[in-house]
């Protein structure tokens, strides 16, 4: 009777030895899997005449062509920037009775985003009774010409990437105003301004570009 319990012993020591041998050998499944992915920030970049901008207000030579029509014959009764007269150089950009011109924005979105733009104009007069008129579109109707520049602002015009827009401005102070007694009035009061011959005025865009969500 022992020595079957013995042997029987034995052998269930046998059992849990191999149990454990077998577990130690073949352990539970397992895995891992990694990924990832990454992105860049879109660019964000503006020209503005076919310069890189880095500020969004610039100066734009509005009165450094005169012409004498707005067709772009050039004005040869007005001395120019450069010229000397009597012995003394003229070095700025002279306006009087009878000249115009034009001056462009171009814009250009670089960008890696759409934009939408805005342009927002403002003068500078020494005198306020310099009577330049801005137009920039249909100019060929009086009714499109403006005194007060702020009428033609642009805001919110959209413009994706990779667009380009241009606005021309066109400017001008007309060689005989108005009708009637106006004219009088009106040639005494551009007279004045001649007299002087030191006033100025300053035109002043400024240029704003969004990101449309």
């Amino acid at each position: 009777m022992n020595k079957k319990i013995t042997v029987l012993g034995g052998l269930l020591m046998a059992v849990v030895m191999t149990a454990y041998s077998v577990s130690g050998t073949y352990a539970k499944y397992t895995s891992t899997f990694t990924g990832s992915d990454s992105a860049r920030v879109a660019k964000w970049a503006f020209s503005i005449n076919d310069t890189a901008a880095t500020t969004n207000q610039m100066s734009f030579d509005l009165f450094k062509t005169i012409n004498d029509t707005l067709d772009g014959n050039s004005e040869t009764d007005v001395a120019k920037k450069g010229e000397t007269i009597n012995g003394t150089e003229i070095t700025d950009n002279l306006i009087a009775p009878g000249t115009k011109g034009s001056f462009a924005i171009k814009l250009q979105n670089n960008s890696e985003v759409n934009a939408k733009y805005s342009i927002a104009l403002a003068i500078a007069k020494t005198d306020e009774n310099i009577p330049l008129e801005f137009c920039t579109t249909a100019c060929d109707s009086e009714d499109n010409w403006e005194s007060d520049i702020t009428k033609l602002n642009i805001t919110d015009v959209a413009m994706n990437m990779g667009a380009d827009a241009t606005t021309t401005i066109q400017w001008r102070w007309v060689f005989e105003r108005g009708t009637g007694d106006e004219i009088a009035t009106n040639d005494v009061s551009d007279t004045t301004l001649g007299a002087k011959g030191t006033d100025t005025i300053t035109v002043t865009a400024t240029v704003t570009a969004t990101q449309v969500d």
